[in-house]
């Protein structure tokens, strides 16, 4: 995890990808489909801001860890700074798709 001392929890590319490897996780990619159809992490749930914003309480759980992906972080760590005021469990992927697609594990 990243400590970016602003409360939230932020997670760096290569430490995501391992444990997308690992383990069996929720990582929701808030981008439009037009960035979508550019490049894409497979196993990932396209959600847009703008629908999860809407929509956050008939989509999340509470008791359920969601990481937040978008093109470089920047929406994603609104997101999380909101969601973790309605008090949801959710980690900001840091520096978005742009630092995963660099560090990309191929399974």
């Amino acid at each position: 995890m990243i400590d970016l001392n602003d409360g939230l929890k932020h997670i760096d590319a290569y430490e995501l990808q391992k444990l997308m490897k690992e383990k069996d996780i929720d990582i929701i990619d808030i981008r439009d489909q037009f960035e979508i159809d550019i490049t894409c992490v497979p196993g990932t749930i396209n959600i847009p801001i703008r629908v999860l914003m809407n929509n956050y309480g008939d989509v999340l759980k509470k008791d359920q860890t969601y990481y937040l992906l978008c093109h470089t972080g920047q929406r994603s760590y609104y997101l999380t700074n909101y969601l973790t005021e309605q008090g949801y469990k959710v980690i900001n992927a840091y520096g978005g798709i742009t630092v995963m697609k660099d560090y990309y594990i191929h399974y």
